[in-house]
């Protein structure tokens, strides 16, 4: 699992990075972005280009977003 703590980071620097780690995943990887708002173009970057994510909000409000390329990876494994 790749870890990206993108919480104490401005716009649009989050979604650069998310959308470069996404680009380099490969078979089973699973990218994890931390984030103290709910990325939505992010979202949409990702499903246009082929993945998929699950998207969780903490007890803190924090999310935690799992992206993947894999149609085969249960995103709901990786959270817990």
């Amino acid at each position: 699992m790749i870890l990206l703590d993108t919480r104490e980071l401005d716009h649009p620097i989050p979604l650069e990075m998310a959308v470069d780690a996404f680009k380099k995943l490969r078979d089973d990887d699973i990218l994890h972005m931390i984030h103290r708002r709910e990325p939505v173009p992010l979202f949409e970057i990702i499903t246009k280009n082929g993945g998929r994510y699950l998207s969780v909000m903490d007890a803190e409000n924090i999310w935690h977003i799992y992206i993947t390329r894999s149609p085969t990876v249960v995103l709901e494994h990786a959270h817990v």
